[in-house]
């Protein structure tokens, strides 16, 4: 049977740039694009979006996606 590993992209833009954080750590993207095809080359496929939303503030929106690939077999 297939495993999966996932990986969660936040997108926050409260400080007027957005910032890309995938499992923790920012990555150096733009973009949505660039963002999802700087993943996308680890093996990463998008399965789902949560759209952004206003959190706090008009200004803060926040989004999110969720990524998986196929878990790498340690056996």
């Amino acid at each position: 049977m297939q495993k999966w590993e996932y990986l969660w992209i936040y997108v926050d833009d409260s400080s007027g740039t957005p910032v890309y954080v995938a499992n923790g750590e920012r990555l150096p993207a733009q973009t949505y694009p660039e963002a999802l095809n700087l993943v996308g080359k680890d093996g990463w496929e998008l399965v789902a979006v949560v759209p952004p939303s206003v959190v706090g503030r008009p200004t803060h929106t926040f989004a999110q996606f969720c990524l998986k690939r196929p878990l790498a077999d340690h056996a």
